[in-house]
C-alpha cells in the first residue's frame, strides 16, 4: 500500500516479512520544505508551516517545491498593531511600536488590535512639561506650550519648557508708554499697575489708566469744600 515499504526487500511479503509504515518525515526538510512540521502516520504524513509563515501557493500542498515563507503580517488591514503604531514585519513574526507622542493602553500586554495605541496627556503625565507661568494644551500626539497673559517665552527661537521657560513681562519699562505721562508704573509678575502723581487725577474715572486714558493735572481751585 502506498506510504508502507516491505520490512526485508529481499524477501517476499508475508507474515513474517510485514509491509511496514515508512516514516517520510526523519528528513523533515527533504519531505515538506524549510520552515515547517511534518507529521508521520501510518501510511502518511502531513506538512505544517511554522507560525508566521504560510504555503507560497495554497492551492498546492506543502513540499520542498512548494515550502512555507515568512507572513508579513505588517500588510494586512486592518492594522495588526491598531491605530498610532509602527508595524515592523521580522522572519516568522512583526514587532508593534507605539508613534511618538502614544503608548500601548495596557502597558504590561503587547501592542496589539486589542491592546492599542493611546494618546499619552504629556499636560498630565509630565511633571511640569511646559515649565513655570504656563499653559499646557494636550494634542493627539502631542502638546503645546504658551505663555499666561502677561508673561514671554525666554527666548522666543526655542520651544517653551523647564529650560526654556515663560518669563514675567516688565511693562513698566517704559513707564510713559504704558501709563501716560503723570503717572507712576508698579510693575509685578504677570501684570502692572498704573498710579496718578499726586495732583493728578485719570481722565476718565471709569477707564484703567493708560497712555489714551492718562492722568491731568487736578485744577484744585475748582474744588468746593
Amino acid at each position: 500500500m502506498s506510504g508502507y515499504n516491505v520490512t526485508d526487500t529481499n524477501l517476499p511479503i508475508n507474515s513474517n516479512n510485514t509491509c511496514k509504515d515508512i516514516h517520510e518525515c526523519l528528513d523533515s526538510v527533504s519531505v515538506c520544505g524549510l520552515n515547517s512540521y511534518c507529521y508521520n502516520y501510518n501510511g502518511s504524513f502531513s506538512c505544517f508551516c511554522w507560525e508566521g509563515y504560510n504555503v507560497s501557493d495554497v492551492n498546492k500542498d506543502i513540499s520542498k517545491s512548494n515550502p512555507c515563507i515568512d507572513i508579513n503580517e505588517c500588510l494586512f488591514s486592518p492594522s495588526v498593531c491598531g491605530p498610532n503604531a509602527n508595524c515592523t514585519n521580522e522572519i516568522g513574526s512583526y514587532n508593534c511600536s507605539c508613534l511618538y507622542g502614544f503608548t500601548a493602553t495596557n502597558s504590561s500586554l503587547s501592542i496589539s488590535i486589542n491592546n492599542i495605541c493611546k494618546d499619552v496627556d504629556e499636560c498630565v503625565e509630565i511633571s511640569d512639561v511646559c515649565g513655570p507661568n504656563s499653559i499646557c494644551n494636550n494634542t493627539v500626539g502631542s502638546y503645546n506650550c504658551s505663555c499666561m497673559s502677561g508673561y514671554n517665552v525666554t527666548d522666543p527661537n526655542l520651544p517653551i519648557n523647564n529650560n526654556n521657560p515663560c518669563k514675567d513681562i516688565h511693562e513698566c519699562l517704559d513707564s510713559e508708554s504704558v501709563c501716560g505721562p503723570n503717572s507712576h508704573c508698579y510693575n509685578y509678575n504677570g501684570s502692572f499697575s498704573c498710579f496718578c502723581w499726586g495732583g493728578y487725577n485719570v481722565s476718565d474715572g471709569n477707564k484703567a489708566i493708560s497712555k489714551g486714558n492718562p492722568c491731568t493735572d487736578i485744577d484744585e481751585c475748582l474744588l468746593s469744600p
